[in-house]
């Protein structure tokens, strides 16, 4: 279907009542005549979409470990610099990354759909302008994640496949959610996630704030409103985290460690020697291995449980 076939069904349909289907989230109306859906996306915007797309390509790695998950990664025709998971992810013809999109090698894969994880009003628009459908799908907390993992599988037929995985990792996060929530507010741990020394700290409105508490922490930066915050090292001590979460590969480029700022030798996580380095790709993707990063937190914080 051209650019302007699709807009004029958008403009036409986007009044159009749409049938809520078995899929979190996700708002589909067939189209009979054409053989395409119109959905709404995590920024609700309506795009008319294939009814089973089979030139995809990401525009970020969470999303291709999806579609991998799902068993249609023959389906992938492109993907971004940082879709490294799984290895043969890397295989994939590279579209650049979100923010630095390859236009020419992106038209020239004649794609039926792009799906992005995060928001930049430009890039969508320069990426919709090619006349194919470009769908955002965002997660603010670890249920988001999963429910995502539903929504992309009924996008690319595959709910079947998404029905299992869900359902799996809903088991997996509810057994270890029974035990945290029994903690007590006094045993639950004072902490913080860090992806820079700046400090820039995972704020409120997270995913990473949702798996701390999940975790059975009290994420000490939930007060902030902003996704990813700097805050000062002054009101880090004053607010002594009893640990703390590092990146990994942010973690080698410090110009000196956590416990070695100043003031920091004051604060329990240094004193307890409770700084855990985490993997960025594991942690910081709102993708499938989700659950193995709250298991692995959850041990940090209460290994007892």
């Amino acid at each position: 279907m051209d650019k302007k076939n699709i807009k004029t069904l958008t403009i036409i349909l986007s009044i159009a009542i749409t049938i809520s289907v078995a899929i979190p989230s996700i708002y589909l109306l067939t189209l009979s005549t054409t053989g395409h859906l119109l959905f709404t996306d995590s920024k609700n915007r309506i795009s008319v979409i294939p009814n089973n797309p089979q030139r995809i390509i990401s525009m970020a790695p969470s999303i291709t470990e999806i579609l991998y998950e799902l068993e249609v990664e023959d389906r992938l025709v492109g993907a971004t610099d940082y879709c490294n998971y799984p290895a043969e992810a890397s295989q994939k013809t590279s579209v650049g990354g979100f923010s630095t999109p390859n236009l020419e090698v992106i038209a020239s894969l004649n794609p039926d759909l792009i799906i992005a994880a995060t928001y930049e009003a430009e890039k969508v628009q320069q990426l919709s302008s090619m006349g194919v459908p470009v769908i955002i799908i965002l997660a603010y907390s670890l249920d988001d994640i999963i429910n995502n993992i539903g929504i992309i599988g009924g996008l690319v037929n595959a709910t079947a496949k998404a029905t299992e995985v869900t359902s799996d990792l809903k088991n997996r996060m509810n057994a270890i959610t029974s035990k945290t929530s029994t903690l007590n507010e006094s045993d639950k741990i004072k902490c913080y996630f860090e992806v820079w020394e700046t400090p820039i700290v995972a704020g409120g409105g997270t995913f990473i704030n949702d798996m701390i508490q999940k975790a059975g922490g009290v994420n000490i930066f939930a007060d902030q409103t902003l996704e990813w915050p700097a805050v000062s090292n002054e009101v880090v001590i004053s607010r002594n985290p009893e640990a703390i979460f590092i990146t990994e590969h942010s973690a080698p480029w410090y110009s000196m460690s956590v416990c070695e700022r100043t003031g920091y030798n004051a604060i329990d996580a240094c004193k307890n020697n409770r700084i855990y380095v985490c993997n960025d790709d594991v942690y910081l993707r709102p993708g499938p291995r989700i659950i193995d990063a709250l298991g692995e937190m959850t041990q940090y914080l209460h290994p007892n449980l």
